[in-house]
């Protein structure tokens, strides 16, 4: 079944990457490519599973279980820069990730505590 959804995911991940690369050698878009172009959506780091990210190009299962485990450590990310903190990960290894995820920071509650009554 995981193995299923990986293959799921990456087809999802890569599917316009194909696309453009068709439409580049033909001069045709390919059926799809404009669906598939605006609905390629990056991967949040502060929500994905370890399954997930093994999905994501040049992430492998060690480096997947790195990251889960540096978010658990910081209790999310703030920016994607703090990938760097990830043993191989480095700026070119960054850049490369950044086209597949994104840092989307986690909601915290803004309801107001209720304040003590004085008398």
């Amino acid at each position: 079944m995981k193995e299923m959804l990986t293959l799921i995911l990456a087809v999802l991940l890569l599917a316009p990457v194909c696309a453009t690369a068709a439409d580049q050698k033909t001069g045709k878009e390919t059926p799809g490519a404009a669906v598939a172009k605006t609905t390629a959506q990056k991967l949040d780091l502060n929500r994905a599973s370890h399954e997930e990210l093994i999905a994501v190009p040049g992430i492998g299962p060690r480096m997947a279980q790195a990251i889960v485990d540096l978010r658990a450590k910081k209790g999310s990310f703030a920016r994607i820069d703090e990938l760097l903190e990830v043993t191989g990960i480095k700026e070119k290894k960054l850049a490369a990730l950044s086209v597949y995820v994104e840092v989307v920071p986690l909601k915290v509650s803004t309801a107001a505590a209720p304040s003590p009554q004085t008398r």
